[in-house]
């Protein structure tokens, strides 16, 4: 009596091919991906920088708004309104 039926074999090589295929997509659209996945969202986090190990100070886009989020261990978040940058013509 054999350990594997030929179904379970049939199976394995369906799956695997699935997977393959999946890895194939992926990897064709990396980039045009994630911005399908992300959609149009109303809050973005444009950069993180380290202050510390544990201290952070984030930019946050909300709605073409920009704001200071500053992150320190043991301490609540403060968050502070940026300016609008103006682009040079």
């Amino acid at each position: 009596m054999d350990a594997i039926r030929p179904d379970q074999y049939v199976t394995l090589f369906l799956f695997m091919a699935v997977l393959g295929l999946g890895w194939l997509v992926v990897t064709i659209n990396k980039g045009g991906l994630a911005r399908r996945v992300a959609g149009e969202r109303r809050i973005r986090l444009a950069e993180v920088t380290a202050l510390s190990p544990t201290d952070r100070a984030m930019i946050l886009t909300v709605d073409g708004q920009e704001f200071l989020l500053i992150r320190c261990k043991g301490a609540a978040p403060v968050m502070q309104a940026l300016p609008k940058r103006e682009v040079a013509a």
